[in-house]
């Protein structure tokens, strides 16, 4: 496990606010095979990638251990925005297509992997490469294979890794208020390959077309050029599984949720409106609308808690303190 230093009590801290914040976010997260993931072992998670940073948040929400995810080199290149995002464990991976300065980092991104699995967290790759909106797995590419090979066969090797095919089905890519399904899939080991290392390229094949398979068999696939009405169909078929309360089963929470929904609908507008300009409503946009929501909203809460416990005493500023959260919950859910 890491050790607690002044660098990873932020990401403490963010996980903290995450497992505080996805249940109001979501209208409910459904994960499916999180007993039979493998006991002690390091873990590299090989996941699609439909919905940018989000698709991590998710991930590293319900494991016990800390995450680092691989994620694409360009947003780094800023320092202020690389200091923060390496607050939260995230591995920069640069393309040779950006330029011939970055290749020398790959064996960086290869070493700080390494690193954390040693000491017993999770690393989490998208194996697809490219983050698309959709409910599909991408052809692969063949990063996932090499990434697996250099920790099996490698300088310093972990035998006992163990690769997590990892499927994330949404219900929609925009926005609160949706299911989202967690798949984890049979683990992959160092022996479930028959080809001999000796034999590189055919090795990757090898590794790749096993991936693909356990990969596929915990993803929704709709197909794009389905219409609308038939998309919506095979969506609400795949996702009763994932049931959620009606809000006609209680009426008292039902009031409860649509006075939480109304109270907290003129702030969610300017976040939603933020989040919107910042992205133009791309792959970023759930993340960034998150990632506001996840660090603004509490301190919101907490300055307005304080006023009303000024004038008001700190009873009924407490309550609110209390209070907002609680109906923002339950209007997520009702």
């Amino acid at each position: 496990m890491q050790k607690l230093t002044t660098d990873t009590l932020f990401y403490y801290f963010s996980r903290f606010l995450v497992r505080l914040a996805l249940p109001i976010y979501l209208r409910k997260l459904c994960v499916s095979n999180f007993d039979k993931l493998p006991k002690g072992a390091p873990l590299l998670l090989a996941s699609n990638h439909p919905d940018s940073f989000f698709d991590a948040v998710v991930i590293g929400s319900v494991l016990e251990q800390p995450i680092h995810t691989l994620t694409r080199g360009d947003v780094f290149r800023k320092k202020a925005a690389a200091f923060w995002l390496r607050q939260i464990n995230l591995i920069p991976v640069f393309r040779g297509s950006e330029g011939r300065q970055y290749v020398k980092n790959h064996d960086v991104t290869a070493q700080e992997s390494h690193d954390a699995l040693k000491q017993g967290d999770a690393v989490v790759v998208f194996s697809e490469g490219i983050c698309v909106n959709e409910w599909r797995l991408r052809p692969l590419g063949k990063g996932t294979a090499r990434m697996a090979y250099k920790i099996w066969y490698g300088d310093d090797a972990l035998q006992s890794m163990k690769v997590i095919p990892t499927g994330l089905n949404y219900e929609n890519f925009h926005g609160p208020g949706k299911r989202v399904l967690l798949n984890f899939g049979e683990a992959i080991a160092a022996d479930d390959i028959e080809t001999s290392p000796l034999e590189y390229e055919k090795w990757l094949r090898e590794f790749n077309d096993i991936l693909d398979r356990k990969m596929n068999a915990e993803i929704l696939t709709i197909p794009a050029d389905l219409p609308k009405a038939e998309q919506q169909r095979q969506l609400n078929a795949f996702f009763d599984k994932c049931a959620t309360p009606k809000a006609k089963s209680n009426p008292l929470l039902g009031a409860l949720g649509w006075i939480g929904r109304v109270i907290h609908l003129p702030l969610y507008s300017f976040f939603e409106k933020k989040a919107a300009k910042l992205t133009a409503r791309s792959v970023f946009y759930d993340s960034v609308l998150f990632g506001m929501l996840l660090y603004l909203y509490p301190v919101i809460v907490a300055l307005l808690s304080i006023i009303v416990a000024v004038f008001a005493g700190w009873q009924i500023g407490l309550g609110l303190f209390v209070g907002l959260p609680l109906l923002a919950w339950v209007g997520s859910k009702y």
